[in-house]
């Protein structure tokens, strides 16, 4: 779940609590590039782990320790690789092999748990049948959502193809989440779907971009909107969601329901 923490100067700090851990990011960036997994170039996927710690952070979203933990171990890696080696080092002596056994594991439980998800899905909807009152087609979407790296990732796409902004001595242009959030839900009004670049549109700045991405993401916490892609890697696109309609003050109860629910969780 993607939680996004109001501040006293009414900042948003993104807690990266969708994931896993930095196995999850290193996974991610071994199947988008299409790596071989036994023969990781290690200097690329430092370079590329970095550049998303980076832009995480540029983001305001909270990195974990554990991230900066992996970060030094690449580098470490990196460094390693670059040293002579002896002709008899076998395959255990590699850098890599310790990295490449911990993600080939990781890799095995992450796709079980997918499979035992979907299983579990399938036996509820046998189970638990849909009420004849309902005039709703029953649809089981076996589709998982674009991770935070996919959103990440168009994001990054995006700034890099903007043209280089000129600067010249003005006042600052103010933007809020919330006048984002307004303008995402007008946008989804009289349309099925956006599609992400589409919701940047409007004011191509980086400030109004940044803004704009950590209200998706608040959005998305709030299921006022979901997104899906039609097929891996491929072009996000905004759906309302279940909350889309809700008020302001609803989502807050709802916010506060969540939250009791939270610390009753954490008191036991």
């Amino acid at each position: 779940m993607i939680q996004t923490q109001g501040t006293a100067d009414n900042q948003y700090l993104v807690d990266l609590s969708l994931f896993q851990g930095p196995m999850d990011l290193l996974l991610y960036l071994i199947k988008k590039d299409e790596i071989d997994i036994y023969d990781i170039p290690i200097a690329g996927i430092t370079r590329q782990y970095l550049e998303y710690i980076d832009l995480l952070q540029e983001l305001d979203i909270e990195v974990a320790g554990e991230y900066i933990l992996m970060a030094a171990s690449l580098i470490r890696m990196k460094v390693r690789m670059l040293l002579p080696r002896d002709d008899e080092e076998t395959v255990e002596d590699d850098p890599r092999h310790e990295l490449m056994q911990a993600l080939i594991e990781y890799r095995k439980f992450k796709e079980a748990g997918e499979i035992f998800r979907d299983t579990a899905i399938i036996e509820e909807a046998k189970i638990v049948p849909p009420s004849p009152l309902s005039d709703k087609k029953m649809i089981i979407d076996l589709t998982p959502g674009p991770t935070l790296f996919d959103l990440v990732t168009a994001f990054k796409e995006m700034i890099e193809e903007q043209k280089e902004e000129v600067t010249h001595d003005v006042d600052l242009e103010e933007v809020s989440v919330e006048e984002r959030v307004a303008y995402v839900l007008a946008f989804l009004a009289n349309r099925e779907f956006s599609t992400f670049r589409e919701l940047f549109a409007d004011r191509p700045r980086k400030i109004v971009a940044v803004v704009t991405f950590i209200a998706l993401l608040e959005m998305t916490r709030q299921k006022r909107i979901k997104i899906r892609q039609s097929s891996l890697f491929e072009e996000l696109r905004v759906y309302r969601g279940d909350n889309y309609s809700s008020t302001d003050a609803e989502i807050r109860e709802i916010d506060e329901i969540e939250n009791e629910i939270v610390q009753e969780t954490v008191g036991q």
